[in-house]
C-alpha cells in the first residue's frame, strides 16, 4: 500500500472536522451535503480502486500500528462532538432548521462510529473490544457487538438472519425486522453462553447492555432536561438507522442455497454486495469490500481485498443510502442486478 493511500485513511477524520466547520460558518447542513452529494459526485470522477495488497505486504499491513491511530482518535473526538452538539442543541439560540442540521451531522459522526466499532469488535484484544463497546454505547446499540459477531456472520444471506434483506423487501420493513430480530438474537446468544458456562445472571452482557441506555438517558435529562433527552435519543436512532441502511444494502436479495433443512451452502463472495469507489471506500474503511470481510473477518480493514466475482453496486454507499430510502427507485435499480447475479 502506497504511503499516499495509507495516509488517505486519515480523510475519515474529515467527517468530524466538517461537522465543526458547519457550526462555525453557521450552516450545520454542510456535512450532510458533503456525505450525500459531494462524495458520490467525486466517486464518479475518481473512479474505482480494485488494487489489492500483495502477499508480502499483507502481514506488514495487518500489524502496522498506523492503522490503529486514527480509529483510536475517533473515540474522544466522537465523545466531544456528542457532548458539544448536545450543549449547542439545548442551550444555544439557533434556528430550528440549524438544530436539525446539527443533529443529523452529529448522527453521521456517531453512525460512522458504529463502523469503527464494527472493526474493533472483530478483534481479539480486550482493549479493542472495549473500544467497540464504548462507541456502541454512545448510540444505544450495544447488542450489535454480540449479534453481529456470533449471529450475522454465521447466518448471513439466509432466512434465519434478521440483518440480511430479502428481495422485494423495502428498507422500512427491513428496519423493523432487523432491529427487533438482532436484539432478540443477541439475548438468545448470550443466554446460551451463560447457560453453557453455568455463569450467574450478572455475567450476562445483555442485561447490562439493556440497562446502560436508560442510565445514559437519565444523564442526558439531568444535564439538559427533555431537550437533551430528545437530542441523545434522536442521534442514537439516526446513527443505528444508518447502520441498518448499510445492513440493508450489503446483502439485499443475495441468498445461500439450502442444501438440507437448516443447512446452507458455504458463504462465498457472491453473497455480499461490494463497491470499489475510491473515495467512499476510504470513508467506509473498506467496509464496501464486504465479501472479503465475511471470508476473513480477522483481517483488519486495511488488508481487505477486492474479490473478482462479487456482486458490485452501481455506486458507493453514500449514493446508495438515498436510493434505499425510496423503495420504488431502489427496486427499479437493484432488483434487475439481483436477478442477473442469480442467473450467472
Amino acid at each position: 500500500m502506497s504511503t499516499r493511500k495509507k495516509f488517505a485513511f486519515f480523510m475519515v477524520l474529515q467527517l468530524p472536522v466538517q461537522t465543526v466547520a458547519g457550526y462555525l460558518i453557521e450552516f450545520n447542513w454542510l456535512s450532510v451535503l458533503i456525505v450525500f452529494l459531494m462524495i458520490p459526485v467525486f466517486d464518479v470522477f475518481l473512479g474505482r480502486d480494485s488494487s489489492n495488497p500483495g502477499r508480502d505486504e499483507m502481514n506488514k499491513l495487518q500489524n502496522d500500528r498506523f492503522f490503529l491511530l486514527w480509529p483510536l482518535l475517533w473515540i474522544p473526538i466522537q465523545l466531544f462532538l456528542l457532548i458539544a452538539g448536545g450543549y449547542i442543541f439545548v442551550f444555544e439560540s439557533i434556528p430550528v432548521y440549524e438544530k436539525i442540521g446539527l443533529l443529523i451531522s452529529v448522527s453521521l459522526v456517531t453512525g460512522s462510529g458504529i463502523i469503527i466499532a464494527h472493526e474493533f469488535g472483530h478483534r481479539k484484544s480486550k482493549w479493542e473490544r472495549s473500544a467497540a463497546k464504548i462507541l456502541l454505547g454512545m448510540v444505544n446499540y450495544l447488542h450489535f457487538y454480540i449479534e453481529h459477531n456470533k449471529g450475522h456472520h454465521q447466518m448471513a444471506a439466509t432466512p434465519d438472519d434478521p440483518s440480511s434483506a430479502r428481495l422485494g423487501e423495502n428498507f422500512y420493513s427491513f428496519w423493523v425486522r432487523s432491529v427487533s430480530g438482532s436484539y432478540m438474537n443477541a439475548w438468545a446468544i448470550e443466554n446460551k453462553r451463560i447457560k453453557s458456562k453455568n455463569l450467574p445472571w450478572y455475567r450476562n452482557q445483555m442485561t447490562w447492555f439493556s440497562i446502560i441506555p436508560f442510565f445514559l438517558t437519565a444523564v442526558a435529562f439531568i444535564s439538559g432536561g427533555w431537550q437533551a433527552v430528545v437530542y441523545f435519543l434522536t442521534q442514537s436512532f439516526l446513527a443505528f438507522s444508518m447502520l441498518e441502511l448499510i445492513n440493508y444494502i450489503e446483502h439485499y436479495g443475495l441468498t445461500r442455497k439450502e442444501l438440507s433443512p437448516g443447512r446452507f451452502e458455504k458463504f462465498s463472495e457472491r453473497h455480499s454486495w461490494n463497491a470499489n469507489q475510491r473515495l467512499s471506500n476510504i470513508y467506509m474503511i473498506h467496509l464496501e469490500r464486504h465479501s472479503d470481510h465475511h471470508a476473513n473477518p480477522d483481517l483488519r480493514y486495511q488488508c481487505l481485498s477486492h474479490l473478482e466475482g462479487s456482486p458490485q453496486l452501481p455506486s458507493g454507499y453514500g449514493a446508495m443510502f438515498p436510493l434505499a430510502l425510496i423503495p420504488p427507485l431502489w427496486f427499479r435499480k437493484i432488483d434487475p442486478l439481483v436477478e442477473s447475479y442469480r442467473r450467472s
